[in-house]
């Protein structure tokens, strides 16, 4: 089970804690099931990506085979399609009865920047045995656009599990998920109105979304060649039209995604999350088409408020260009408990600027009308 914000403020600032930083964690980091991991003043500008060997710390993998390395201040870039490693500000001290996994932020995947975890001899990204001690790091790409960022910007997110049933136990069952809709609904039609639980996709404990073509406006493209740099501290800063080219519906529905190009889609399913789950987009699946459908995969207790959210597609082709049509199932979801209903739920104190329907820009966007 997933730790919910009372217990990770307890594992936080207890007498023995689970999470550390030497410049201490501010409960605006701490979110309803998941807290939010800062970058340090450090870059380590890479030559490849990669990931340390079984007996091989990251530092010590940095030392060997980083480029050079920069402090981070106000107007630092990463460049696009060049790695880097930066420190994270946490560190971990987990016992063995708790393990962590990671995901990117939505500001960070909406803006095609590719961020990863990365653990002390350890070869897997995102996520973190359990009883780690030690610090993190954060791999970070971006693909479509220079990015400024400052020391402290947060660009992934933790949450802490149990282990109570094993690393890969706690997911709902199809029959689960078919009664916390039957209780709670969990998927809205753009209407607003419940979807009957015959016409939702539920198997391999999963529940499915389809993408929408039949709206004036379906996403976004990312732009070439951006007449400037996107700084990842800004909000509500920049113009859609330098970055962005609005994807208009076609007469047959379609859309073909051509290699190496970025898209912002949405679900034709809105999305709630009930209080006492959080939820997972599950790493994309070959199997529906060469792209990839997402970069951040976690959704909060209490996400889609009364009605439902549609859920923002970070959509990148692979190697040939591939149509994909109206309705067309792209992404699937598990739900899982958290040990108790957060006492602070998604959007219930300051609110949150991914709570409408449709395809939407990061926070760093001003907001477009139609």
């Amino acid at each position: 089970m997933i730790l919910p914000y009372q217990k990770l403020k307890d594992v936080i600032s207890g007498n023995d804690p689970m999470i550390i930083s030497d410049k201490g964690i501010s409960d605006s980091q701490i979110q309803p099931a998941t807290i939010d991991c800062r970058i340090g003043d450090r870059a380590y500008r890479m030559s490849t990506s990669m990931i340390p060997k079984y007996n091989e710390s990251v530092l010590e993998m940095v030392e060997k085979y980083s480029i050079y390395d920069f402090e981070i201040k106000e107007g630092s870039v990463l460049e696009p399609n060049a790695c880097y490693i930066i420190p994270l500000q946490e560190r971990l001290r987990l016992p063995y009865g708790f393990y962590g996994v990671f995901s990117p932020k939505s500001s960070t995947g909406r803006t095609d920047v590719f961020v990863r975890v990365l653990s002390d001899c350890n070869s897997a990204f995102d996520c973190v045995k359990p009883g780690y001690s030690g610090p993190l790091y954060l791999e970070i790409i971006p693909l479509s656009f220079m990015v400024g960022i400052v020391s402290g910007l947060e660009m992934t997110q933790l949450r802490i599990k149990s282990i109570s049933k094993g690393m890969n136990g706690e997911f709902l069952s199809s029959e689960e998920l078919m009664l916390a809709h039957s209780k709670y609904g969990l998927v809205y039609s753009n209407g607003g109105m419940v979807v009957p639980s015959g016409d939702m996709v539920i198997k391999n404990d999963s529940l499915y979304f389809h993408v929408d073509l039949d709206r004036e406006i379906v996403g976004f493209q990312a732009k070439n060649n951006p007449v400037q740099q996107i700084d990842l501290f800004r909000k509500n800063h920049y113009e859609m039209e330098d970055f962005w080219i609005p994807i208009k519906k076609s007469k047959n529905k379609e859309l073909i995604l051509s290699p190496n190009c970025f898209y912002l889609l949405t679900s034709k399913e809105r999305v709630k999350i009930p209080p006492p789950y959080a939820s997972e987009i599950i790493t994309y699946d070959t199997n529906t088409g060469e792209f990839r459908s997402h970069y951040a995969g976690f959704f909060d207790n209490n996400f889609g408020g009364e009605h439902g959210t549609n859920a923002v597609l970070e959509v990148r082709a692979r190697d040939v260009p591939f149509r994909i049509y109206d309705g067309q199932p792209i992404c699937r979801m598990v739900f899982e408990k958290t040990t108790e209903v957060p006492e602070k739920l998604y959007g219930a104190s300051i609110g949150s600027h991914y709570t409408g329907t449709g395809p939407s820009l990061s926070k760093h966007f001003k907001k477009v009308q139609w």
